[in-house]
């Protein structure tokens, strides 16, 4: 029997009719599938289902987790395998059905997909018309402007495998950050823990289309940019805002610990900043644990934030996040990673030895630290893991829980609007972007600069 390639096929237009020709050139499998697609959509419709179920709460996601329950399957979840295309809205399991599949599947069999393919979690904000939610359409993508970069210049900041851009549905005019990540590096990890873990430190997902050959991951946009992005414009940050920050991170890294999931990747770049708040982002290369300890096959994270723990691979648990975020506080009182002042990056290549050898690294702690940041520092990058705080008991320190008359009155962004609106106006008088995003921002460098 000869095989043909369903690519190479050209239509001859020979046939007297459109059953003849769909015979001719359509794996008669694919009419079956196709069939009992349509059937089991009809079906479906008759019994009063719907494709736009809202998302599940918390409570239900830990309950299903823990029940190990699957919500939206069987005839209520969509089948891609048939390679017809679309995007609708669903739950976080047919979303992570969707990823699943797309990271299974061959580059080559998504080329001529007809239309862009997805699922969105955000029925409110993201409006599909007629099975599509079409790039540049109905949906637009930009480079990120931030008020603390140089005016008109755009920004389009990297994650792993990923560019991100700021992206606005047409129809709402709701603003997402939208990441970018080419079919041949994405992974389901990409998508799954930020899917299926909510938490108001964790950048919300609105859902994942496939289009031209990338995954675009649509999620919550923090208009304040990153915190090494902040850290590249404005230099070091005083250590009222390091609290702000470092408290927030410490929230987020508190919720996946207790579900026994390491970030893995805890540093500037991964944090971004919202208009009350920062969250993290980027988990390609979070994992759950199963044990109480993570043996890995190779080595996660980014070299001058690593845990010794984690630089030996002998196996580690949550606590190298821990060490992670007190690394990220050095960059951010110092406006370097840690090691690199000590150790230029053109003497010394890799840091792995280094740290192994040195860690922690105590001497590169600012000058002007306060004496309560500097203890709690030694707790969060104690060598010993054992030994280390975890995120719980680093949230009881008094150096993020100062008394609050010894802080700065703008606690958050929104705290200092009123007192900005002029600072506000005159920017945009000037720069002619009424993004709110711009506005936040600028209220956050007027807030925090004076």
């Amino acid at each position: 029997m000869i095989k043909q390639d369903k690519s190479s096929i050209k239509m001859d237009y020979k046939y007297d009719n459109g059953i003849e020709l769909l015979l001719a050139h359509m794996n008669i499998e694919d009419i079956i599938n196709a069939a009992e697609t349509l059937y089991q959509l009809e079906e479906a419709e008759d019994a009063g289902l719907s494709f736009e179920e809202e998302g599940l709460s918390q409570e239900e996601m830990d309950e299903n987790e823990e029940a190990g329950h699957s919500v939206g399957s069987g005839s209520e979840q969509k089948n891609y395998s048939d390679g017809v295309g679309g995007v609708q809205y669903g739950t976080v399991t047919d979303l992570l059905s969707f990823v699943n599949l797309l990271s299974n599947m061959q580059t080559a069999a998504l080329q001529h997909l007809p239309q862009e393919m997805g699922v969105l979690l955000n029925k409110k904000d993201m409006v599909v018309k007629k099975g599509r939610y079409q790039i540049n359409m109905d949906v637009l993508l930009f480079p990120w402007k931030l008020t603390y970069k140089n005016p008109g210049s755009g920004l389009v900041p990297k994650g792993s495998f990923g560019k991100v851009h700021l992206a606005q549905d047409t129809t709402t005019r709701k603003r997402m950050a939208c990441k970018l990540i080419p079919m041949e590096n994405f992974k389901a990890a990409d998508v799954e823990f930020q899917a299926r873990f909510r938490h108001e430190n964790i950048a919300e997902l609105y859902g994942a289309v496939l289009w031209e050959q990338s995954v675009h991951l649509f999620m919550e946009a923090g208009e304040g940019g990153s915190v090494l992005e902040k850290l590249e414009s404005c230099g070091p940050m005083r250590e009222f805002e390091i609290i702000w920050v470092t408290k927030q991170v410490l929230r987020g890294l508190e919720y996946l610990h207790s579900h026994n999931v390491i970030h893995h990747d805890v540093k500037p770049s991964n944090i971004v900043l919202m208009s009350d708040k920062a969250v993290l982002v980027d988990f390609g290369l979070t994992v759950q644990m199963t044990e109480d300890i993570y043996i890995p096959r190779d080595l996660r994270g980014t070299e001058m934030y690593m845990s010794p723990e984690l630089v030996l691979c002998r196996g580690h648990n949550t606590k190298t996040d821990i060490y992670s975020l007190g690394t990220t506080i050095i960059h951010m009182q110092t406006g370097s990673p840690p090691w690199v002042r000590r150790y230029p990056r053109t003497a010394y290549p890799s840091y792995l030895y280094i740290i192994h050898k040195q860690a922690p690294p105590l001497e590169d702690i600012a000058e002007d630290c306060s004496q309560a940041m500097r203890s709690f520092l030694e707790r969060a990058l104690e060598k010993n893991p054992v030994l280390r705080s975890s995120a719980s008991e680093l949230l009881k320190d008094e150096a993020i829980n100062p008394p609050r008359e010894d802080q700065p009155r703008c606690w958050s962004l929104d705290s200092a609007l009123e007192e900005a609106t002029h600072t506000i106006l005159r920017q945009q008088s000037q720069h002619h972007d009424t993004t709110q995003g711009k506005d936040l921002c600028a209220v956050w460098i007027h807030c925090h600069q004076e």
